[in-house]
């Protein structure tokens, strides 16, 4: 897959004048925020939701940013939303996994 070099998490943090430290209030802490925005960690399904929703992107849009559009986007977000709205933690984790080796959101 290719790897953009999109920074979508600070970029939208940064246009809702939000801090790391006020974003880290929500997701873990401003420790986290700071490794995914410098590509040093891929949150997990919670952790998007969690982002996406704060930061009004769509799942869809934070995909894009990472992996561009070789990946086909409306159907993994389908797959992911159809596992989060089931509960089903497990495969999404197996989901993750695979994604894991990319770097996240390098600048």
């Amino acid at each position: 897959m290719k790897e953009f070099k999109s920074n979508i998490i600070k970029e939208k943090r940064k246009l809702r004048s939000m801090s790391q430290a006020q974003l880290g209030d929500i997701v873990g802490s401003q420790a986290m925020v700071s490794r995914i925005e410098n590509g040093q960690i891929l949150p997990n399904a919670q952790t998007i939701f969690i982002l996406c929703s704060k930061l009004e992107i769509t799942v869809e849009e934070y995909f894009y940013s990472i992996f561009g559009p070789t990946q086909n986007t409306t159907i993994f977000r389908s797959k992911l939303n159809e596992l989060y709205l089931k509960g089903n933690i497990a495969e999404l984790q197996k989901i993750f996994s695979q994604y894991k080796h990319h770097k996240s959101l390098n600048i």
